[in-house]
């Protein structure tokens, strides 16, 4: 599998499109250095059908395809009720949204026998995935008038197409729940969701 050893730095530009007789989407694509480009879509509206889950898909000519689902919150998939695979191999999620240290909060990833922390930074404004020596982190980027924010990304160690996927699929993933003040948030709603689940 291909790899970067230096320093990689790369632009994530949001985007929506609202074909007619199709449903509409929204996510995020780029170009990530020698890895070439990426997309991860989401349908921006509630499908019923769906009974309150929703997904993120990535792909990419250099990378895994890469499926996230979960509740649906805020428009996009959460970490409640999450499922993650690459080229079809789930990966082990655990996070404990109850949790008081930053740390301890951290969403945890296992994969094909690597161990991940997926945690939120600088006051919810970037967002970094980390194992053994590779990190990377994507916040705020430049900003285009009138309303065009992209995110950057900067990743270092011997970062490979799955480190990337997994952290570019998470930019379209409501992860407000790591955070202690979204923690505090998410509270009522996973009440809710707990007696809805009942309720199926």
């Amino acid at each position: 599998m291909e790899k970067s050893s230096e320093t990689l730095q790369f632009e994530l530009l949001p985007y929506k499109t609202a074909p007619k007789k199709q449903l509409p989407t929204a996510g995020v694509k780029g170009d990530v250095g020698h890895f070439g480009p990426v997309v991860v879509e989401r349908c921006p509206i509630h499908r019923p059908l769906r009974k309150g889950m929703d997904d993120a898909r990535l792909s990419g000519p250099a990378f895994p395809e890469a499926i996230f689902t979960g509740k649906r919150r805020s428009g996009r998939p959460s970490l409640f009720k999450a499922e993650l695979s690459l080229d079809g191999r789930r990966a082990e999620l655990e996070f404990n949204s109850r949790a008081l240290r930053k740390q301890d909060r951290a969403l945890r990833i296992r994969y094909e026998g690597r161990e991940y922390v997926y945690g939120i930074e600088d006051l919810g404004r970037v967002r970094a995935l980390t194992r053994e020596g590779v990190r990377v982190s994507i916040g705020p980027g430049r900003h285009v008038p009138p309303a065009t924010t992209y995110s950057a990304g900067t990743a270092t160690g011997p970062v490979d197409a799955v480190d990337l996927a997994i952290a570019i699929l998470l930019e379209e993933v409501d992860t407000d729940v790591l955070t202690l003040t979204g923690a505090a948030l998410s509270s009522p709603f996973a009440l809710m969701q707990r007696f809805s689940d009942g309720a199926e």
